[in-house]
Order: C-alpha cells, then structure tokens, then sequence
C-alpha cells in the first residue's frame, strides 16, 4: 500500500477513547479498543504499561511505533481499506512524519488506555453519580 492508498479514517471521538494522527497529511482515528491493545502488546513484545513508559520515554523502535499505530488505526476506521493497513507503512509514514511527532501521541493513547475507565471497545464508561 502506498501513501496515497491508505485513506483517513476520520476525526477522533474523545467519548470513545480516541485520538487523532497525522501521517502522510492525513488524519487517521486512534482508537484504544481492547483487540488493538493486546494486539500491539502481543507483536510489540510488552505489556501496555512498559508500552505507554516506553513511548512516553521516546524508547519505542520505529517498528513498535508501526506495529502500535497501526492497531490503534484498524480498531479506529470503519473502513476496509483502512482496517487492512499494513504495519510497515504506518512505520514508514511515521518516520516520513519525525518520531518525535508521533511517540507523544502513542504515549498519550497508550496512558489513557492503562489508566482504566473504558469498555473493551474503547469507549469510555458511565461515571458514577455521588
């Protein structure tokens, strides 16, 4: 896929946990569903925790960056194309984009995502009355 191929996804919905991105000029959804967390976890190596310490630190390898990202996109479209987007090109955009663009978000999305208070499809949930 090229640049060119990889469509937006849409502006983010802070109710449903999500956040935005800019690659490529493009917007695409970061969405911190539980599927595109363990996801990332499972192919990045690390609990969400190290995850989100090590974004926040700027220690994430430009494939973890890829590999993050495009999970937190796929989970964020309603698209086809864009759920099938590959983990090297969002690594490749990201890297056009300046890692030091784009580990800030990750980290956000990732901190967000550890601190609790959503269902498992990202949104967040009811607060309590008191």
């Amino acid at each position: 896929m090229s640049a060119a191929d990889v469509a937006p996804a849409g502006t983010g919905n802070e109710e449903r946990g999500e956040h935005e991105l800019v690659l490529g000029g493009k917007t695409y959804v970061l969405r911190p569903s539980f599927e595109a967390i363990a996801a990332a976890e499972k192919k990045a190596g690390y609990a969400l925790t190290v995850l989100a310490r090590m974004a926040n630190t700027g220690e994430l390898s430009l494939r973890q960056v890829g590999v993050i990202a495009a999970e937190l996109i796929r989970a964020g479209s309603d698209s086809d194309f864009v759920r099938n987007v590959d983990d090297e090109r969002i690594a490749q955009l990201a890297y056009e984009a300046g890692m030091r663009t784009i580990m800030p978000r990750l980290a956000l999305v990732l901190i967000d995502a550890a601190l609790g208070g959503r269902k498992a499809s990202g949104e967040a949930k009811a607060v309590a009355e008191s």
